[in-house]
């Protein structure tokens, strides 16, 4: 069962909420701006917080065998440079997962 695009995104939002992002980067993000790299509004501790709770909700769903680090590609952080890296990244290979705002 692969999970609505909107709740993906609905999910990453209300972590980003959550973990303090101000709410003028909230809307800039969900607008297409850059989240890591040189443009990127986040700073290294949102960023870590975010692929933290993300890895922790793919790490507690119990289809999946293997730990979200393991399955992520080389480049860590290329997947985090904007809001829909991360919907394809979490729609891609973690679709069976169900991502709760």
């Amino acid at each position: 069962m692969s999970v609505p695009e909107k709740a993906t995104r609905e999910f990453i939002l209300s972590a980003l909420q959550n973990i303090g992002v101000a709410q003028d980067k909230l809307q800039a993000i969900d607008q297409g701006a850059e989240i890591y790299g040189a443009q990127g509004l986040l700073d290294s501790i949102h960023l870590v917080s975010l692929i933290s709770i993300i890895g922790e909700c793919i790490d507690n769903d119990a289809s999946q065998p293997d730990s979200f680090f393991d399955i992520l590609d080389q480049d860590l952080f290329d997947n985090f440079k904007d809001l829909n890296r991360i919907e394809s990244l979490l729609n891609g290979k973690f679709n069976h997962v169900r991502f709760f705002a």
